[in-house]
């Protein structure tokens, strides 16, 4: 079941963000981006299993960060997250969302491509290559509704 995710559910939002980021955020950035109302979590047997987070600018939506529970990938599940929370964002008036994402990251980019966003640009050298060089390009992709 998805829901908005609420400033109770940080620690178990920040347990489950641990488990798929290596990069965890700050407490004070999850909350101010769960009290934006922007942000979905999807919980199955008393657990969650994945969340979805957005920032949002006028009628606009920057997906900024989307986890599924290791054990619960490659069940769809990230997927049906994507569109509950693209039709939470059109309830709120959004109409197009962006994202950027690791060149490297096949598993997410062909996520998005089911999700119907199509790539709209390229950021050369943006992430860090784990100290790699060059750095590694940021796909841009947009969906618009």
């Amino acid at each position: 079941m998805i829901d908005l995710l609420l400033p109770n559910q940080l620690p178990e939002v920040r347990a489950l963000e641990a488990q798929c980021f290596d990069d965890p955020w700050s407490e004070s950035l999850w909350l101010r981006i769960v009290e934006s109302g922007a942000a979905w979590q999807w919980h199955h047997q008393g657990r969650m299993q994945a969340f979805m987070l957005c920032s949002c600018v006028l009628d606009e939506a920057e997906l900024l960060r989307i986890g599924t529970l290791p054990s619960a990938r490659q069940q769809g599940l990230a997927l049906r997250l994507l569109e509950l929370g693209i039709e939470g964002l059109a309830a709120r008036g959004i109409v197009q969302l962006h994202l950027e994402v690791r060149r490297s990251n096949t598993a997410a980019i062909r996520l998005y491509e089911r999700a119907g966003f199509e790539m709209n640009g390229l950021r050369k050298g943006y992430y860090p290559a784990e100290g790699r060089y060059p750095k590694e390009d940021a796909l841009l992709f947009k969906r618009t509704w």
